[in-house]
Formats: structure tokens, C-alpha cells, sequence
């Protein structure tokens, strides 16, 4: 017994689920990696002379070098920032400064770790350069700072990023908190690029984020009017399970689909003409124990089973809620 749905009673409602990372230096293998970017000139470009960041993964390593990688980074999301439509990112000059210099530290994480997007203010990062150690976070619109700094940066970013506000008087710390570098969320790249000791080689890191993904509820609201589906294609009303079966030529130990006095082995059997006595008086009511759902062709989709059986009334309307997330 099949029934079409009013669109009225499907819903479709996505929300976002999230989970939580960690992985520092000793994971790069993972799809977690950290490279040094250098700026240079290109010509007469010799690799040996470059940085070279070395990525063991699955046995294999893989050399990076530092001034394809800076200019790689500068191509997509620096040289043209004030162009959205050719970088990629944010490009929202207003809440988000990008600056990239001579030297920086990229952070790459693998799509697969980080779903749609790095969940924006979920960023802890904590890098040790030279004896200091660093604690890194984001502010939810693409600029990462030292969180020790964050009044600074506070007083920065409100200033429409102008280095002469929040920033250390001191010469040694100038800039210090003003912006260490950017987050590109939907990329999952953290590039770290202000001057000073930001910039220096990192000696051990632990990158703390969460990766965002978009999931979506189904709810089907499936409705039995009184004496709908008041009957029932259950075997077992029938005389000695004389209900309809059909089992495709060469199907294997047949018998296990048979009554048990049953050895015929055909392959179709016809529908009962009748039924056992207790289903034809006006007392029966048949109990639904699961309802699916079929697609237009008539595959089924989906099965919902219910904690227990609920019989049906001949005087409302019983309503199935069937929800389910992708």
C-alpha cells in the first residue's frame, strides 16, 4: 500500500556540526604540514640555494622550497587583495588586513581534515621560535595574532590597521599583537608573515581548530486517515502462509523462503483468495511497525522503524514523524 506525500509535509533543514583537531610538527605526514616561504628574485633561480622545508609521508619525502611557495601564496591571496574577484579569501578590507613580507611560515591542512571551512575563531596555535613560545589565535574574520597582544590587536583593527595604533612603543617589540598573519578558512591555510620574531624558523608547533561541515534533516510527515491502510499484505493472515512470493530463477536454498510442507520450489506463487478468520471482523486493526519511503520510481529509500508497534484508529488521523540527517 503506497501513498504519495503533500510537499507541505517534507522538511529540509541543514545545520552545521563540528569537530575538533589537534596536531603539532610530529604529524606532518597526517595532511598537516608547516613550509617556510621566502621572497627572492626568479631570475637565474637556483633550487639548492632555496629554503627547503623536507615532508616525510607514507615513507616518501617531499621537498618544498621557499620562494615558489612565497609566490604561490602572494598570487592567490596578497598580491591583488583589493581585487575580490582574482584572490581568493575573505577580501573584505575592513575587517581583514593582509600583508605578506619577505618571510613567512604556512600551515597547510588537508581538505579532508577541515570539511567546508575552518570554523572562523576556533584557531589556537602554538609555535615555539627560537626559546619563545607563541600563542597564535584568529578572530573569526581572517587575521591571526598573539593572543598575549590581544588588546593591541583590539586597538589595531579598530583603527582601520594603522601600525601607529596598539602598537608597542618598544622598538625590540614593535608590532608585537598588531597581526601575525592571516587564516584563510574555506582554503584550511594559516600563513604567519609579520616582521619581527614571528618570522623565525619554528622549532615545535600544536595546531588546536575545529572543521565545519553542513549536514541536512529530512522530515517526512506521513498521515493515515481513518480506515487507511486498515489492511494488511502480512503472510501470516492467510491460510497455512498461502500469501504471494516470487523468487527469481536460480535463487539459491530456496526452501528457506517456503512454509515448511511446502517443497514445490516453484518460483512464483499467486495471492491468497482468503484470510484467517480473526482479521474479517470490525475489531481488527492492523499495527504499523515501520513505514518507508519510496522514491517517484518506486525504489525504496528509505525505512523507519518504530520502538513499538502503534495501531491504527478508524476515528483520527495517525501522523508519522520519519527524520533522518545526511
Amino acid at each position: 500500500m503506497f501513498k504519495n506525500l503533500d510537499p507541505q509535509d517534507i522538511s529540509i533543514k541543514p545545520f552545521k556540526s563540528f569537530k575538533n583537531f589537534t596536531f603539532t610538527n610530529n604529524d606532518s605526514g597526517s595532511g598537516v604540514f608547516l613550509v617556510t616561504a621566502r621572497s627572492g628574485s626568479k631570475f637565474n633561480y637556483v633550487s639548492s640555494s632555496d629554503a627547503i622545508t623536507s615532508i616525510t609521508a607514507d615513507s616518501k619525502t617531499t621537498n618544498y622550497f621557499g620562494l615558489p611557495t612565497w609566490n604561490l601564496v602572494n598570487r592567490h591571496f596578497y598580491k591583488n587583495a583589493d581585487k575580490p574577484f582574482q584572490t581568493f579569501g575573505n577580501n573584505n578590507p575592513f575587517v581583514e588586513n593582509r600583508e605578506l613580507n619577505i618571510s613567512a611560515s604556512v600551515i597547510s591542512v588537508a581538505r579532508d581534515l577541515y570539511g567546508e571551512q575552518i570554523k572562523p575563531k576556533s584557531i589556537e596555535l602554538t609555535k615555539t621560535i627560537g626559546a619563545k613560545t607563541y600563542t597564535i589565535v584568529d578572530d573569526g574574520e581572517g587575521n591571526l595574532y598573539d593572543n598575549n597582544f590581544s588588546a593591541s590587536f583590539a586597538a589595531f583593527k579598530s583603527s582601520s590597521f594603522d601600525r601607529t595604533e596598539g602598537v608597542s612603543s618598544v622598538a625590540a617589540t614593535r608590532g608585537s599583537g598588531s597581526e601575525v598573519g592571516n587564516i584563510f578558512y574555506s582554503q584550511g591555510l594559516l600563513v604567519m608573515t609579520d616582521t619581527g620574531s614571528y618570522t623565525g624558523d619554528v622549532v615545535s608547533y600544536t595546531l588546536k581548530y575545529q572543521a565545519q561541515q553542513t549536514h541536512y534533516e529530512y522530515e517526512y510527515r506521513v498521515t493515515a486517515k481513518p480506515f487507511e491502510f486498515n489492511t494488511t499484505t502480512n503472510i501470516s493472515i492467510t491460510p497455512n502462509r498461502a500469501g504471494t512470493l516470487t523468487l527469481p530463477t536460480g535463487t539459491v536454498s530456496m526452501s528457506r523462503f517456503l512454509p515448511p510442507h511446502d517443497r514445490s520450489y516453484a518460483t512464483s506463487y499467486t495471492a491468497a483468495t482468503s484470510s484467517l478468520g480473526f482479521v474479517t471482523g470490525s475489531d481488527f486493526h492492523p499495527y504499523v511497525t515501520q513505514v518507508g519511503l519510496y522514491t517517484e520510481d518506486g525504489d525504496l529509500a528509505a525505512v523507519a522503524k518504530l520502538g513499538k508497534p502503534v495501531k491504527l484508529s478508524n476515528d483520527i488521523s495517525t501522523t508519522f514523524v520519519v527524520r533522518f540527517d545526511v
